[in-house]
């Protein structure tokens, strides 16, 4: 017992965990006292005994772990955490008996090995924060002021935890293993060990940018909404679209905000200055007749028309959730969809949550999403049906490429729309330059719109928020 308490002290100071030589008679005394046959109050007496920093349990239960093994209990506890060799040697084939004495062979093996290399050895799943710990490294990643160093620190830091010193250790544990295992299967366990090794690598570095984010929150906030503000929607991955939804969010609440404040002469509130001496030059400068002011909230309204065919698919879904979140916004908004046919969604946005809504919307809920795109016929629709919706006080906003398959483009309907709202505005993603070729008749629209917008991806909706006063 004796020696094998020495062996597991040695690997103890090896790790990091400071042992002196009164700790460790006390250590031996503890064990005399509760023997080696419960595993819980053995391990509960050498911490007690030899763990002195909250630093060092870490390092601590995992050298027990591995030292003091006992068939059967390490197979049931790498079941539960599925450990990552547990899983690549059943994917080889190998019997839970064949794995239970892989790792009674390899828990003493284990023992003597760096943390890194027992890490890529997978005997269980190591986190790198963990590792670091057990390692003893300390970087200064308050030095990171640019993504571009990354890459020094990851390898900075690898060398610190000795990774190639690590990859050797692993490399030699071919030939101890192929005298008791077979050469096969050794070579099955040093592949997976360094595959395991190869993983952390990466694990590694994603630690590294993540504390690079930590530091530099603002920096790459700004990186992040620069590369998606140009990015076009129909390029963008899911996690991009999930920050994009975030943008769009900020986008209506700020439109929001632009609510226009109109001065009105009133009886009572702020004395108007201006006024009141104008007045008062008929009177010699003496202000008889004072002049008020007041400021008015008018609450702005909004209908949305978006177009959600086929050949502007990419970039009209994302423009409905544009239209869902502004309709959660403000008090007073109609959202229609249209391709051939006009319908209104806005009982189905005020409903059913973002995805649900947009889903019901192109799975063909509202309209037939299989005709072809007619704008003259939707807006000839809106004029007959809901023009009475739009009052001086609206904004009308229509989403679409104006590709009006040929058809009579009724254009004395949307002018209809604009003779009787505050504003339209309508959002293109075509450039200028295709506006006049093939089906398109956005040439016909455009006098009857007050702004006309190229709108294909995060920067442009921004502009286009940024000049747009309800």
């Amino acid at each position: 017992m004796i020696e094998k308490m020495l062996d597991f002290l040695r690997l103890c100071r090896k790790n990091g965990v400071r042992v002196s030589t009164a700790e460790a008679l006390d250590a031996v005394r503890a064990v005399e006292i509760v023997g080696l046959e419960d595993p819980h109050a053995l391990r509960g007496a050498l911490m007690a005994t030899l763990c002195k920093r909250t630093a060092d349990e870490e390092s601590f239960g995992e050298l027990f772990d591995l030292y003091f093994f006992r068939r059967g209990e390490f197979l049931a506890r790498a079941d539960a955490e599925e450990a990552p060799l547990v899983e690549a040697m059943r994917r080889k084939g190998m019997s839970d008996d064949e794995i239970e004495h892989l790792l009674a062979i390899l828990a003493d093996e284990a023992a003597r090995l760096s943390p890194l290399a027992r890490a890529g050895l997978g005997l269980r799943r190591t986190r790198i924060e963990a590792l670091i710990r057990l390692a003893g490294v300390r970087v200064d990643f308050d030095r990171m002021q640019n993504p571009l160093q990354v890459g020094f620190f990851t390898q900075q830091l690898l060398e610190q935890l000795g990774f190639r010193a690590a990859t050797d250790e692993v490399r030699g544990l071919e030939a101890r293993l192929g005298e008791k295992l077979g050469d096969a299967r050794a070579k099955d366990v040093v592949k997976a060990a360094l595959d395991g090794l190869e993983r952390t690598r990466k694990q590694v570095r994603g630690y590294v940018e993540d504390e690079f984010e930590k530091r530099n929150l603002k920096y790459v906030e700004e990186v992040r909404r620069q590369i998606l503000a140009h990015k076009p929607f129909s390029t963008m991955s899911e996690v991009e679209l999930r920050r994009l939804r975030e943008e769009v969010t900020r986008l209506a609440k700020k439109l929001k905000q632009m609510a226009s404040l109109r001065r009105k002469v009133e009886k009572r509130g702020r004395l108007d200055a201006r006024r009141t001496l104008r007045r008062a030059l008929g009177t010699g400068g003496v202000p008889f007749r004072l002049a008020h002011r007041k400021r008015r909230v008018e609450r702005p309204r909004l209908v949305v028309l978006c177009d959600i065919s086929d050949s502007v698919r990419h970039v009209s879904r994302f423009m409905l959730q544009f239209a869902y979140t502004l309709q959660e916004l403000f008090s007073q908004v109609r959202s229609f969809v249209f391709v051939s046919d006009l319908g209104e969604c806005t009982e189905l946005f005020r409903k059913h949550e973002l995805q649900k809504a947009v889903d019901v919307a192109y799975g063909g809920g509202v309209v037939n999403v299989y005709a072809n795109s007619n704008f003259g016929r939707a807006f000839r629709s809106f004029a007959e049906k809901h023009l009475e919706s739009v009052t001086p006080r609206t904004t009308v906003i229509v989403i679409g490429d104006a590709r009006n398959n040929y058809n009579p483009p009724e254009a004395w309907a949307l002018a209809d729309i604009k003779a009787r709202a505050k504003r339209v505005l309508w959002l293109n993603p075509e450039p200028p330059l295709s506006w006049a070729f093939g089906d398109s008749v956005m040439r016909d629209y455009e006098p009857h719109c007050h702004r006309v917008e190229t709108v294909n991806n995060l920067d442009a909706l921004t502009k286009v928020v940024d000049r747009l006063v309800l």
